[in-house]
Protein backbone atom coordinates (compact mmCIF):
# COMPACT_ATOMS: atom_id res chain seq x y z
CA UNK A 1 0.00 0.00 0.00
CA UNK A 2 1.36 3.61 -0.89
CA UNK A 3 1.62 5.88 1.84
CA UNK A 4 -0.33 9.12 2.69
CA UNK A 5 2.14 11.23 1.10
CA UNK A 6 3.48 9.56 -1.79
CA UNK A 7 -0.87 9.48 -2.66
CA UNK A 8 -1.18 12.78 -1.79
CA UNK A 9 1.81 14.24 -3.58
CA UNK A 10 0.58 12.21 -6.89
CA UNK A 11 -2.79 13.28 -6.37
CA UNK A 12 -0.88 17.40 -6.73
CA UNK A 13 1.35 16.50 -9.37
CA UNK A 14 -1.71 14.93 -11.82
CA UNK A 15 -4.03 17.52 -10.66
CA UNK A 16 -1.09 20.34 -11.62
CA UNK A 17 -0.72 18.76 -14.61
CA UNK A 18 -4.72 18.43 -15.77
CA UNK A 19 -4.81 22.27 -14.96
CA UNK A 20 -1.91 23.05 -16.89
CA UNK A 21 -3.57 21.33 -19.96
CA UNK A 22 -6.82 22.42 -19.62
CA UNK A 23 -5.91 26.40 -18.96
CA UNK A 24 -3.10 25.92 -21.78
CA UNK A 25 -5.63 24.69 -24.34
CA UNK A 26 -6.92 28.28 -23.95
CA UNK A 27 -4.15 29.69 -24.94
CA UNK A 28 -3.38 30.97 -21.34
CA UNK A 29 -0.42 30.22 -18.73
CA UNK A 30 -1.01 28.32 -15.49
CA UNK A 31 -1.17 31.28 -13.44
CA UNK A 32 -3.08 33.86 -15.04
CA UNK A 33 -6.81 32.03 -14.00
CA UNK A 34 -6.66 33.22 -10.87
CA UNK A 35 -5.14 36.88 -11.46
CA UNK A 36 -8.17 37.20 -13.75
CA UNK A 37 -10.52 35.66 -11.40
CA UNK A 38 -9.22 37.99 -8.74
CA UNK A 39 -9.24 41.53 -11.18
CA UNK A 40 -12.93 40.19 -11.85
CA UNK A 41 -13.48 41.40 -8.04
CA UNK A 42 -10.57 43.57 -7.51
CA UNK A 43 -10.28 45.64 -11.10
CA UNK A 44 -8.31 48.52 -10.46
CA UNK A 45 -6.34 46.88 -7.75
CA UNK A 46 -2.08 47.11 -7.18
CA UNK A 47 0.34 44.70 -8.23
CA UNK A 48 1.66 43.84 -4.75
CA UNK A 49 -1.83 43.40 -4.07
CA UNK A 50 -1.98 40.49 -6.98
CA UNK A 51 1.50 39.24 -5.72
CA UNK A 52 0.20 39.17 -1.91
CA UNK A 53 -2.83 37.22 -3.14
CA UNK A 54 -1.04 34.71 -5.18
CA UNK A 55 1.98 33.75 -2.70
CA UNK A 56 4.41 34.87 -5.98
CA UNK A 57 7.58 37.38 -5.56
CA UNK A 58 6.67 40.96 -6.90
CA UNK A 59 8.88 40.49 -9.68
CA UNK A 60 7.35 36.96 -11.01
CA UNK A 61 3.56 38.48 -11.01
CA UNK A 62 5.23 41.47 -13.15
CA UNK A 63 6.58 39.09 -16.13
CA UNK A 64 3.29 37.39 -15.86
CA UNK A 65 1.15 40.60 -15.81
CA UNK A 66 3.61 41.66 -18.85
CA UNK A 67 2.55 38.67 -20.83
CA UNK A 68 -0.72 39.41 -20.28
CA UNK A 69 -0.97 42.65 -21.32
CA UNK A 70 0.74 41.70 -24.55
CA UNK A 71 -2.04 39.10 -24.81
CA UNK A 72 -4.66 41.81 -23.85
CA UNK A 73 -6.28 40.10 -21.18
CA UNK A 74 -5.38 43.54 -18.83
CA UNK A 75 -4.09 46.79 -19.03
CA UNK A 76 -1.25 48.52 -16.39
CA UNK A 77 -2.11 52.17 -15.96
CA UNK A 78 -0.54 54.78 -13.66
CA UNK A 79 -2.80 55.81 -10.74
CA UNK A 80 -4.52 59.33 -10.90
CA UNK A 81 -3.72 59.81 -7.72
CA UNK A 82 0.18 58.70 -7.70
CA UNK A 83 1.51 58.24 -11.03
CA UNK A 84 4.67 56.58 -9.53
CA UNK A 85 0.94 53.46 -8.62
CA UNK A 86 0.31 51.28 -11.49
CA UNK A 87 -3.22 50.02 -11.51
CA UNK A 88 -4.33 46.68 -13.17
CA UNK A 89 -7.31 46.44 -15.05
CA UNK A 90 -9.08 43.40 -16.61
CA UNK A 91 -10.55 43.96 -20.41
CA UNK A 92 -12.90 42.73 -22.45
CA UNK A 93 -11.24 40.07 -23.74
CA UNK A 94 -9.75 39.13 -20.26
CA UNK A 95 -13.41 38.99 -18.89
CA UNK A 96 -14.10 36.54 -21.47
CA UNK A 97 -10.92 34.50 -21.08
CA UNK A 98 -11.86 34.63 -17.15
CA UNK A 99 -15.28 33.31 -18.18
CA UNK A 100 -14.26 30.40 -20.17
CA UNK A 101 -11.23 29.69 -17.46
CA UNK A 102 -13.64 29.29 -15.16
CA UNK A 103 -16.35 27.07 -17.14
CA UNK A 104 -13.41 24.52 -18.28
CA UNK A 105 -11.80 24.22 -14.92
CA UNK A 106 -15.11 23.47 -13.46
CA UNK A 107 -16.08 20.72 -15.99
CA UNK A 108 -12.73 19.45 -15.03
CA UNK A 109 -13.63 19.52 -11.63
CA UNK A 110 -16.66 17.87 -12.62
CA UNK A 111 -14.68 14.84 -14.93
CA UNK A 112 -12.12 14.50 -11.97
CA UNK A 113 -14.75 13.64 -9.05
CA UNK A 114 -17.39 11.85 -11.24
CA UNK A 115 -15.60 8.96 -9.55
CA UNK A 116 -17.33 9.79 -6.34
CA UNK A 117 -20.79 9.40 -5.14
CA UNK A 118 -21.94 13.22 -3.62
CA UNK A 119 -21.64 11.54 0.17
CA UNK A 120 -18.18 10.66 -1.29
CA UNK A 121 -17.43 13.85 -2.97
CA UNK A 122 -18.67 16.15 0.56
CA UNK A 123 -16.56 13.84 2.52
CA UNK A 124 -13.51 14.14 1.13
CA UNK A 125 -13.84 17.87 0.78
CA UNK A 126 -14.42 18.49 4.84
CA UNK A 127 -11.56 16.19 5.00
CA UNK A 128 -9.30 18.41 3.14
CA UNK A 129 -10.45 21.65 4.93
CA UNK A 130 -9.22 19.89 7.91
CA UNK A 131 -5.83 19.41 6.44
CA UNK A 132 -5.91 22.44 5.33
CA UNK A 133 -6.43 24.10 8.40
CA UNK A 134 -4.77 21.73 10.36
CA UNK A 135 -1.84 22.63 7.82
CA UNK A 136 -2.00 26.37 8.51
CA UNK A 137 -2.28 26.63 12.20
CA UNK A 138 1.19 24.27 12.41
CA UNK A 139 2.47 26.45 9.69
CA UNK A 140 1.75 29.78 12.15
CA UNK A 141 -0.74 30.70 8.49
CA UNK A 142 -3.92 30.98 10.40
CA UNK A 143 -4.34 34.32 8.64
CA UNK A 144 -3.90 33.57 5.09
CA UNK A 145 -7.27 32.93 2.93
Amino acid sequence: MDNPAKIFGDVTRLHFLKVHQTVSSMELGKGQPPILAYLTDHDGCIQSDIAKREHKAPATVTVMLQTMEKNGLIERRSSEDDHRTVRVYITDKGRDAHERSELALKQMDEEIYAAFTDEEREEFFRLLGVMRDRLKTLLNLEDEK
